[in-house]
């Protein structure tokens, strides 16, 4: 299957999806143009926020143009050759998020933007400077849906009334995350703080994440190694209709990204909410690749 016929197919299944490459680098433009257009009224996508915007050190391949020229000379690197986050100037960022902006607008345009995942990096830690950061993404992005989350545990549990009061006043939302429990994972805080709710399904695969918090650094798909049971998933579900009394919309998005899970699960979850879930025929073996590409 081509790119097209790939996406065709998901959106014949699925009436969203979160976009995982735009964290890697910031999409073309053009891409996001035929995405509009492979996809039929009401699909919406939920883009995943570029490195460099989140704390997280980006690959030199990724930066545009107009970022790296902003760079100083002598950038610190990662041991992996990553440009560290703390050498890039505030001008250099503020021109990553117009690039970024720029290349979301189409499905912003075309109704077909769901949120803006800003998934900070596991380092950045709780401060007041960094509250202020969440009002400066509201202000920089105006109209468009910001979804936080936050993976170090000075915001959870440490300071949860403060970070929940903080997305609540910048009226963006709070992801709830799912993870599993006593692996230095976010704890499961289930609370709206904005028009739309997120719930982001990591999996529970507690051996993958405990040999990263031991700097193993085990691979992506390792980490994200499980499928939820149904007995999992219907224990969510009075969490996700307590939060839907206090939310406009509530997503739920699987990042258990290996093999077919995601898949599987959201078809489960789709059925458990009353929602049609019979998947069609495929047009051929599988939904192998770059949905994206």
């Amino acid at each position: 299957m081509s790119a097209e016929a790939r996406l065709r197919y998901y959106a014949s299944v699925f009436d969203t999806v979160e976009v995982n490459s735009s964290y890697y680098a910031i999409p073309d433009v053009t891409n996001t143009v035929r995405w509009v257009e492979r996809t039929p009224p009401g699909f919406v996508f939920h883009i995943k926020a570029y490195a460099l915007l989140t704390g997280h050190h980006p690959k030199p391949e990724s930066l545009p143009a107009e970022v790296q020229a902003l760079l100083p000379r002598q950038a610190r690197r990662t041991r992996r050759g990553e440009i560290e986050a703390t050498s890039f100037p505030p001008e250099a960022v503020d021109a990553a998020l117009r690039l970024f902006r720029a290349a979301v607008a189409p499905l912003a345009e075309a109704g077909k933007l769901g949120y803006v995942l800003f998934q900070f990096a596991p380092w950045v830690r709780y401060d007041t400077p960094r509250l202020d950061t969440l009002a400066f993404l509201a202000e920089r992005l105006p109209g468009w849906t910001i979804a936080v989350e936050f993976r170090h545990r000075s915001w959870f549990p440490e300071h949860a009334a403060e970070t929940l009061a903080a997305l609540g006043a910048a009226r963006l939302a709070h992801v709830i995350v799912d993870a599993p429990v006593g692996a230095g994972a976010m704890p499961r805080v289930s609370a709206a703080t904005a028009p739309t709710a997120v719930f982001r399904l990591h999996g529970r695969n507690a051996d993958g994440w405990l040999r990263q918090l031991r700097g193993e650094e085990p691979a992506v798909r390792e980490k994200y190694d499980y499928l939820y049971s149904e007995a999992e998933l219907r224990e969510l579900l009075p969490e996700v209709e307590r939060v839907e009394e206090e939310a406009e919309q509530v997503f739920i998005s699987f990042n258990n990204n290996n093999r077919d899970y995601p898949v599987r699960n959201a078809l489960t979850m789709k059925r458990l909410l009353g929602q049609p879930s019979d998947e069609p025929r495929a047009p051929g073996d599988s939904l192998p690749g770059d949905l994206f590409a």
